[in-house]
């Protein structure tokens, strides 16, 4: 017995999830054929970095094409024009996903459901309706946010052309799946003991979970939604590669005409926005975690007038709530004409077309007769489907060890609890921080933050220019992105999490290294692989669209289907996509949850 619980305690150890890691790096390796070499610049791709590079100290100021034409704008006209065309785009989607996010939400909850006696009659089918709704709810948000934001604005454009609604459905819709899941699970972990209390004292249900359950878990979905705005920006920016004229359509055409001055103009702009929308988050989260106290104490005696007069303000959540609402307003208003400028029939015919076209070729030229979906399918997903699928899973599995790796080594650097003048707060430890460390700490946060703020697609598609048509600009674009998330997700672990043993560590001279390689490395192991885990799924949805780049996997299967018209083409490889992130999203929801429950690093002695 005691050697079966060894094996069960080595099982559910680190040392198998950092063995499985290592697995699944080489075999990744293997199925993809990357070889080291490839990482060596293509033929001119050394020249084409270093000139990019030199660039991106000389943006440009004005148009480097000298030959234009008399109506074309001034340069900035055209640059502010695409940054606010970007913004208008990720504020209205976010509009309404956040709307369609709170209704699926609270649907895809068990919180707001009454108490039932399940053993009546009537209390029984309710219960089952309720079930029924949620299991609706939550898988058609799950479908939602299977499909990225640039397959979803393929399959408007390709419906019904391009339009501004287009664009803003392509983000809202799976941005909308993933605030519905994050809502709902917040609403799921409250604490519903104020919900009770309101109930027994007479309160309808839905006034109870509203009160009880829902004002309290608000301020973490207004948190998360602005987080996700700035993700919306990222995404707005790069619908540009599909002909929409945000950021990314002048960043492609800039490259293409070769003018690497005016990327790096378009590249800085959308970066500063980015960033003003993350420094925006970080303080509204901020004041929400940590209110400012009334300003004058409350009396037994007061009033509610009193009270509410005495109330905790902010000025910064205020100027927040009207610079959201105001934004919100001016984006839906500003816009002239939200559907595509073709006439409405040759909107429908083009619409129609699509649905024809999307059921299988043998299908449709057999009088729909659906015997012959089997061989279609067979043909379609064996073995080109099946060998691009894994490759899409093998890319993104590499990218977020990688990038899981890289943050680990990043974060003892750029935590500020250990790059600050006394380690974890402990006033003469031996190692004091020197200038130079300190300001290694603060460039690698900058670094950290520069990377975040650059969607993975523009990476990959710049990296590809370098390396040539191979997977490793893919896998590069997504642990540096990712990386970047990591690192600061960890550094914030490390900072929020108080650690006596590694305090005591740097108090008896031990070293920064020795304090988190030793005490909060350990003690934080799970809640880093909680947050790989987290971006790994991310890393799988984003490493399906990757491929239309031009590197095999189920983007290229699906940009080459869009390409030749085959639209039935394009839907099952879609479909195949969103079925391979809905399989991420499982596992990695499966794993956090066992880990939560602490079955992965419990072993005891054994357990690292």
């Amino acid at each position: 017995m005691k050697e079966l619980s060894r094996w069960r305690n080595w099982l559910g150890s680190r040392r198998l999830t950092l063995l499985a890691a290592l697995v699944l790096f080489v075999v990744g390796l293997l199925v993809l054929g990357a070889r080291l070499d490839d990482l060596k610049p293509s033929k001119g791709g050394l020249e084409l970095a270093g000139k990019f590079l030199g660039a991106a100290f000389q943006p440009a100021l004005g148009y480097e094409a000298a030959d234009l034409p008399s109506t074309t704008p001034p340069f900035w006209e055209k640059v502010g024009r695409s940054l606010v065309l970007t913004l208008r785009y990720a504020v209205v989607a976010m509009s309404l996903a956040l709307v369609g996010g709170m209704v699926f939400g609270i649907l895809g909850s068990r919180a707001w459901w009454p108490v039932l006696n399940q053993h009546s009659p009537s209390g029984w089918v309710l219960l089952w309706v309720l079930r029924t709704v949620r299991i609706v709810v939550r898988g058609t948000a799950t479908l939602a946010r299977s499909v990225h934001e640039l397959l979803w604005a393929l399959l408007f454009l390709t419906a019904v052309g391009t339009s501004p609604l287009a664009a803003v459905l392509a983000i809202a819709l799976p941005y909308g799946g993933t605030l519905a899941k994050v809502f709902s699970e917040l609403l799921d972990e409250q604490d519903a003991s104020a919900a009770g209390v309101l109930r027994s004292g007479g309160a309808r249900s839905s006034a109870a979970f509203f009160i009880g359950v829902g004002v309290r878990t608000f301020p973490d979905l207004i948190t998360y939604a602005l987080y996700r705005l700035e993700c919306a920006v990222r995404s707005s920016a790069i619908l540009g590669f599909m002909g929409i004229p945000t950021l990314g359509y002048h960043i492609a055409t800039a490259y293409e005409d070769g003018h690497l001055r005016e990327i790096w103009t378009y590249l800085y702009v959308l970066l500063a926005a980015v960033i003003v929308i993350d420094q925006w988050g970080s303080l509204v989260r901020a004041r929400l975690s940590r209110p400012r106290p009334a300003r004058e104490a409350g009396r037994a005696e007061d009033s509610v007038a009193e009270l509410h007069r005495k109330r905790p303000r902010s000025l910064v959540l205020r100027a927040s709530v009207v610079t959201a609402l105001m934004a919100v307003a001016l984006g839906w208003m500003t816009e002239k004409q939200w559907q595509s400028s073709l006439p409405a029939e040759r909107r429908q015919a083009n619409f129609e077309r699509f649905l024809h076209e999307v059921v299988p070729h043998p299908v449709r030229e057999n009088g729909n007769d659906w015997r012959e979906f089997g061989p279609w399918l067979k043909e379609r997903i064996w073995p080109r489907g099946m060998v691009a699928l894994h490759r899409t899973f093998h890319i993104g599995t590499i990218a977020i060890l990688v990038a899981g790796c890289g943050a680990l080594m990043a974060v003892p650097f750029a935590a500020r609890s250990l790059a600050g003048r006394d380690a974890l707060g402990v006033p003469g430890g031996r190692e004091r921080v020197s200038g130079l460390r300190a300001g290694a700490g603060r460039m690698l946060r900058v670094t950290a933050l520069v990377m975040r703020s650059i969607p993975e697609y523009i990476l990959a598609f710049l990296l590809l220019q370098v390396f040539g048509p191979t997977v490793w600009p893919l896998v590069l674009a997504l642990a540096l992105h990712n990386g970047g998330i990591l690192i600061r997700l960890g550094s914030e672990v490390v900072d929020n999490r108080p650690s006596r043993a590694g305090q005591v560590l740097v108090a008896q001279g031990g070293s920064r290294r020795s304090s988190f390689l030793g005490s909060l490395l350990p003690e934080s192991f799970n809640r880093f692989l909680l947050l790989i885990f987290y971006r790994w799924e991310t890393c799988i949805r984003e490493a399906t669209v990757l491929g239309m780049l031009g590197v095999l996997s189920l983007g290229s299967l699906i940009d080459e289907a869009n390409t030749r018209l085959f639209y039935d083409d394009m839907i099952l490889y879609v479909l195949m996509g969103a079925l391979l992130v809905f399989a991420g999203d499982v596992v990695s929801d499966l794993l956090r949850l066992r880990i939560k429950r602490g079955a992965i690093g419990s072993g005891g002695r054994h357990s690292f």
